[in-house]
């Protein structure tokens, strides 16, 4: 193409450029969308097998608790024949809350930070998308003017 003869038609070319440029942009959105959606379908696997992972360990050591709270409370038993029925069902009760308190606790602290810092990052993805979406849509909106303003000037 030869070179423009007049300034409106060198701005109409380097208008015609930028538009070239932003609609190449837009063009690849839709792969920017497909792979931030694939991440966040890994990241939600991620969570579900780690969820599955914290529920077996969890059930595992209900079960371990379990069986080591039922060996102690039956030498307690024998150690404590002669206190009543009444206080020794008081001290199995405070025997098996400390264990179960102790253990789970930590185990469920651990597992909760991690969600929320999963959590987070996907708003942030989220909300950083969004913004880059409204600013290309604003970009794209005055080109377009500008562009019809030209034409119908």
């Amino acid at each position: 193409m030869s070179a423009p003869r007049t300034t409106r038609e060198a701005l109409i070319a380097e208008m015609l450029g930028d538009l070239d440029t932003l609609l190449a942009r837009v063009e690849a959105l839709p792969d920017l969308v497909s792979s931030s959606e694939k991440k966040i379908t890994d990241t939600v696997a991620a969570l579900e097998d780690a969820g599955d992972k914290y529920r077996m360990a969890v059930t595992a050591f209900n079960e371990q608790a379990k069986t080591d709270l039922a060996e102690y409370l039956d030498r307690k038993t024998a150690e404590i024949s002669s206190k009543t029925v009444e206080e020794q069902r008081a001290a199995i009760q405070e025997a098996a809350r400390l264990a179960f308190r102790s253990e789970a606790s930590d185990k469920a602290t651990s597992l909760g930070l991690v969600m929320s810092e999963a959590a987070k990052e996907f708003r942030r993805s989220m909300w950083s998308r969004l913004i880059e979406h409204a600013v290309t849509a604003l970009i794209a909106s005055g080109f377009t003017a500008s562009l019809i303003y030209v034409i119908l000037k």
